[in-house]
């Protein structure tokens, strides 16, 4: 009996064997991108009304109507925003510029910014954030177009999509 209390003894005294095995290291990876806030568009849907062009004015190739100006404003840009990128998207027919999604025969649409410089699908124009008043505008022309002559009577309505980008 003294052997097994002895044991006991022993064993009450080295305490529990370990359960565990050593400790390991691990790394934590965070991950994460601080990137400016959106400006607000203040102006959502432009509309460009062309009036009325006649189709004697439009007979030759590359006449054209008068340009229209309309003005994109972004405004209560975040402090840090420096500049904004504008993608302009839409339908281009073969001649490269817009397609009139309207009735009239032989009629494309033209955009430009203030420059003179054409924004055909997929084109970029950037603009510079006014620190001052954190907002951005892009002055931009429009106009009908008949590149090859010839346009016919009916009506006139194109869609231009503009994505932003912030930086």
């Amino acid at each position: 009996m003294k052997r097994h209390y002895a044991a006991w003894l022993l064993a009450g005294l080295l305490g529990p064997a370990p359960l565990f095995s050593p400790a390991a290291d691990i790394t934590i990876t965070v991950n994460g991108r601080v990137v400016a806030g959106p400006c607000t568009v203040s102006t959502p849907t432009p509309n460009v009304p062309l009036d009325d062009l006649y189709t004697f004015s439009l007979a030759s190739a590359g006449a054209s109507s008068a340009w229209y100006n309309v003005t994109l404003n972004l405004s209560n840009c975040p402090v840090g925003t420096s500049r904004v990128t504008a993608t302009f998207s839409g339908t281009a027919d073969s001649t490269g510029y817009y397609k009139n999604q309207g009735t009239a025969g032989n009629i494309q649409l033209e955009l430009q910014d203030n420059a003179g410089a054409t924004l055909n699908n997929g084109s970029n124009k950037t603009v510079t954030v006014n620190g001052t008043t954190q907002a951005a505008s892009f002055p931009l022309q429009v106009r009908a177009l008949s590149v090859k002559g010839g346009a016919t009577q009916g009506t006139i309505q194109g869609v231009i999509n503009v994505t932003y980008t912030w930086a």
